[in-house]
């Protein structure tokens, strides 16, 4: 069964190739960048069972991308919208235009998981809008960091180490090490690196 995701961010995109692989192993997820590179996929010969586009595409052009798809497919294949986290408004709104899911970009690699299988049973996904910070389909406004928890974004988005970070804010490295552990995992990252990624792709700055 295959999976075409078009996905901006290539480090998170093969984080997710790479767990679907130990996941299942009947689950191929076709990697892409474009919507120019969906179509020449399906062109080629891929028929996928479902399309996941990124709403950070370089040439998606709002929901223009997502129209493009659907008539490539005739509208025989379900197409989701991958995004940051936004209103339930607006998802609603990609939904009538003819995704069957809103995936936030900041939902834990499992919630991704149980939404390809609902939408591979043909079921609408749209995560309820939340508050609460252990949900894994919840929104991460930035109030949900703490304020330890914002120094660390910080200092990973200047690229300073753990020990540099401890420095600056006079904590001892294991503190550090805790508030990062928590850092990714609101932010639903394995490492550093994919926290970074994660960050830019929510958002999140900080001064």
């Amino acid at each position: 069964m295959d999976i075409i995701l078009a996905y901006a961010n290539v480090f998170s995109r093969d984080l997710i190739v790479e767990e679907s692989m130990q996941r299942d192993e009947t689950l191929e997820i076709v990697p892409a960048n474009s919507i120019a590179e969906v179509t020449t996929l399906i062109n080629r010969g891929v028929s996928p069972s479902l399309i996941i586009l990124d709403s950070g595409l370089p040439d998606i052009k709002g929901l223009v991308g997502l129209t493009r798809t659907l008539e490539l497919t005739r509208r025989e294949v379900p197409v989701a919208i991958m995004g940051v986290p936004t209103s339930n408004s607006e998802m609603r709104m990609v939904l009538e235009a003819g995704a069957i899911g809103y995936i936030p970009k900041n939902i834990g690699i499992k919630a991704f998981f149980s939404a390809l299988t609902l939408m591979l049973e043909g079921q609408i996904f749209l995560p309820q809008e939340t508050h609460h910070p252990k949900s894994e389909t919840s929104f991460l406004p930035m109030n949900e960091l703490t304020g330890r928890e914002l120094d660390m974004l910080s200092g990973l988005l200047a690229g300073k180490s753990d020990k540099e970070i401890a420095i600056k804010y006079g904590i001892a490295l294991v503190t550090v090490k805790h508030h990062l552990k928590n850092l990714r995992g609101k932010l639903g990252a394995k490492n550093r690196t994919h926290a970074v990624c994660r960050a830019i792709e929510l958002g999140l700055t900080v001064e």
